[in-house]
């Protein structure tokens, strides 16, 4: 049996430059972070549980969690949408009787009425007054009752606006002292009813998150 040859240096550093790995000729180069996707880091958390990985609640501790709008419609909309379409009729009630006096005093009342034109144009600026603010109280009470915001709105214009000329009757004198006040406080429960907490979470009106 003929001895093992013993290999001659060139032969060994052959050998180690066919087992050394070809250099990257793309190393050192600038890339593209976002070339492709990140793994994402394994989490310990059952589906559904919105703790972070590790059990810890970093995050829900520290903080309250941010109020979602309910689904269900609170029992202050339909109040104040009921409330106000009531006072809208109310309102356009009393805007059609002042047209109605105009219009008989004009026919049966005395045949020289130039003393009272300008009684009788107050009467009907006031009662075109109040066909807006019926209309106002009685389209905004419908559309809060479908939940949007702009009903609550309309009724919060109308309301106030009511509430001020109740003040102005009050004071004027001109038709019993009964009337305006009870104008006045079904205004203020139409504002009451529509500016309640759940109220406003349905309407997706939120507060923003204040730090603590």
């Amino acid at each position: 049996m003929a001895p093992a040859r013993k290999p001659t240096p060139q032969q060994r550093d052959a050998r180690e430059l066919a087992r050394t790995p070809p250099a990257d000729p793309y190393r050192g180069t600038l890339t593209d972070p976002f070339s492709r996707p990140v793994a994402e880091p394994p989490t310990d958390s059952k589906p559904g549980d919105n703790k972070p990985a590790g059990g810890s609640s970093i995050g829900r501790d520290s903080a309250d969690p941010i109020p979602r709008p309910p689904t269900r419609t609170p029992s202050g909309a339909p109040l104040a949408g009921i409330l106000g379409i009531a006072l809208g009729l109310t309102l356009g009630l009393f805007g059609l009787l002042l047209l109605t006096i105009v219009s008989l005093q004009n026919d049966y009342g005395a045949p020289d009425r130039s003393f009272y034109r300008g009684t009788d144009s107050g009467y009907v600026v006031l009662g075109l007054v109040n066909f807006v603010l019926a209309a106002c109280c009685g389209i905004g009470g419908i559309v809060l009752m479908t939940g949007r915001l702009s009903g609550r709105i309309a009724l919060t214009i109308g309301s106030w606006a009511t509430i001020l000329l109740s003040g102005f009757w009050l004071v004027d004198g001109a038709v019993r002292a009964m009337v305006p006040i009870v104008l006045a406080i079904a205004a203020a429960t139409v504002l009451f009813f529509s500016y309640q907490r759940p109220v406003t979470y349905w309407l997706g009106v939120l507060p923003p998150p204040q730090p603590e």
